[in-house]
């Protein structure tokens, strides 16, 4: 697709939004590849036009942040330009992952999805799925996703289908059941003289379905108080994200001001970046999300040519390296770091399970600042960290 802004087909079953097209390239690619049903719209003056001319039914707003899509997103309900039925999906940034869980939460969206960086493949094919099932518009997708998978691991898709047989044959029992025991009590009514069984419904109304009846209408009273109460501030809030939407977008304009004005987060100075290392992908995932929860923004690669490709790209606060990679070995990494422009002083900390004291100084001699010895804790990766940005 040579002009995404032109519009290429008239009514797409999914939509992707975004400002600039190597946002999305990723996410594009992987949509492509599961429907032909699918479109990308870079948005600009006309977007809200043209978004009512596509009349998409699953969106994908991956803007150049969670504001701005809610913005747009606002804009396009308050004009009526989405299909009713409709089903939105937030992509976002990873350090921005934590408000896109507030909206869907709210029920702003639907779902979200972490696309910078993109690993997740199969959870993104999820959950355009998902979206793509209240149209009734899967057998394409299901085909697609089908022949994807068979080309896995034949003894896990074997243990998926004997699960499948056994959750149905649950099932049956369970329904199995449930009719037995019906008819058993039926019986037991119908052989019971008229007055006892008027007796034993009126001590079960007394009993149990009068109070069942008064919770729920007190459970519903509040409820439907509370609904209030957040339409009332929902009506403010949409107000205010109105009137920013109208506003010019500037690529270069600091936004996190504005953010926390509309009440979404704090704010805060920029995260640390860290660079993570790691061959090995479950406690490579493991130190993400530490780090993640602890405020920082991480880029993970798992082996050392890789590592090198980023730092050419882009310079970090912190680099986290195993000891033993792939391809290329965290000591020569290590060499190419301390020879490259940006990174020349970035703090480069051990990974490794390997005790011996001479190999680590032998690293160490070519610009190791930290050691964490694998496996370790939460405290002693924080530790380690915090000592070299301090």
């Amino acid at each position: 697709m040579t002009n995404h802004n032109r519009i290429t087909k008239r009514h797409p079953s999914v939509l992707v939004l975004a400002h600039r097209e190597d946002d999305v390239h990723g996410v594009n690619e992987i949509i492509s590849e599961q429907t032909k049903d699918f479109s990308c719209l870079i948005v600009k003056k006309t977007a809200l036009e043209d978004i009512k001319q596509l009349a998409p039914k699953v969106l994908l707003f991956a803007l150049s942040d969670v504001k701005k899509s809610v913005c747009l997103y606002n804009q396009l309900i308050k004009k009526n330009y989405l299909v009713k039925n409709h089903y939105s999906v937030l992509l976002c940034s990873n350090k921005e992952s934590g408000l896109a869980f507030k909206c869907c939460l709210r029920d702003l969206f639907d779902s979200y999805f972490v696309f910078q960086p993109l690993y997740e493949k199969f959870r993104l094919q999820l959950i355009v799925f998902e979206g793509l099932k209240r149209f009734d518009n899967t057998s394409e997708y299901v085909t697609s996703l089908s022949t994807l998978v068979q080309n896995q691991d034949k003894e896990i898709n074997s243990l998926i289908e004997m699960g499948l047989r056994y959750k149905e044959s649950l099932v049956e029992e369970i329904i199995k059941s449930k009719n037995e025991v019906n008819t058993l009590n039926q019986g037991i009514l119908e052989q019971l003289p008229d007055n006892l069984s008027k007796q034993i419904f009126n001590d079960l109304n007394e009993t149990h379905l009068q109070p069942l009846l008064s919770a729920l209408e007190h459970s519903l009273s509040n409820k439907i108080l509370e609904l209030v109460d957040g339409l009332k501030q929902s009506q403010t809030l949409n107000s205010q994200l109105i009137q920013e939407i109208n506003k010019p977008i500037s690529p270069n304009k600091e936004v996190n001001d504005d953010i926390s004005a509309l009440g979404f987060v704090d704010t805060f100075a920029p995260a640390p970046s860290i660079l993570l290392v790691e061959d090995n992908h479950i406690y490579r995932e493991m130190i993400s999300d530490v780090l993640a929860t602890e405020g920082f923004e991480i880029e993970q690669v798992d082996d050392g040519l890789a590592a090198i490709k980023k730092i050419k790209q882009q310079q970090y606060n912190v680099i986290l390296m195993d000891l033993f990679l792939p391809n290329l070995d965290g000591l020569n990494t290590t060499k190419h770091i301390r020879n490259i422009g940006k990174n020349k002083t970035t703090p480069v900390i051990a990974l490794s399970g390997n005790k011996n004291k001479q190999l680590v100084k032998k690293w160490a001699n070519h610009g190791l600042d930290g050691y964490i010895l694998k496996p370790s804790t939460k405290e002693e990766i924080l530790n380690a960290i915090h000592k070299v940005l301090d």
